[in-house]
């Protein structure tokens, strides 16, 4: 919901950080770096070190930013794209499954968040594969995108931005995880079934 917004603030400094780490790395080697620190993310979740991991993800998110920024100053690729996307969600998942097998208590919440988690990034992934067959994503004017990706965006209630959101929130406040997860699942729900209605509309 919020992701278009914040672009405006974080685009200009993740650019001058992209480009001097171009000098070193190239984009998919920092996807990849950003991934594996993500799964370090995870490990430390299931081992209940919160603060560390706070870190990790810190860390994640910003070679998140810069890939995508590093991309653009370069020249992006179908394989930067998908790995980035791929990457994406299987440290969202991740997260979520070192929370439920962390702790028993936090099993169930777990297994249904993961299961709305499924709505939301099927319905996203399933409008950028049929979109992308209609529309240029790189000459598109309609949505008013200032910063152009590899696929096509499917906005809503639950984004990223929200995501992450809700993963420091967990880290700084595990004790409230259940509770965090409840109302980010209700987000989660709205977000899918706002998804589906709106692209039965469109292709309709």
């Amino acid at each position: 919901m919020f992701d278009h917004q914040l672009q405006k603030f974080t685009q200009k400094p993740l650019n001058v950080m992209a480009k001097m780490f171009l000098k070193i790395f190239k984009p998919n080697q920092m996807t990849i770096f950003g991934f594996i620190i993500g799964i370090f993310m995870c490990i430390l979740v299931f081992l209940q070190f919160y603060f560390s991991a706070l870190i990790f993800l810190t860390i994640n998110r910003l070679c998140d930013g810069l890939d995508g920024s590093m991309a653009r100053l370069s020249t992006p690729t179908p394989l930067g794209g998908y790995l980035d996307i791929v990457s994406d969600f299987i440290i969202y998942s991740g997260f979520v499954l070192a929370f439920g097998l962390s702790n028993s208590d936090y099993a169930t919440v777990s297994i249904v968040l993961l299961f709305l988690y499924i709505g939301t990034g099927t319905t996203f992934l399933a409008k950028a594969a049929i979109q992308s067959q209609l529309i240029n994503i790189y000459e598109r004017t309609e949505l008013n995108e200032e910063i152009p990706k590899s696929f096509y965006f499917s906005s809503g209630l639950i984004e990223g931005t929200e995501t992450i959101l809700f993963m420091v929130l967990c880290l700084l406040l595990p004790n409230f995880y259940i509770y965090l997860s409840i109302l980010f699942g209700i987000l989660c729900l709205i977000t899918f079934i706002s998804r589906v209605i709106v692209c039965y509309k469109e292709f309709t």
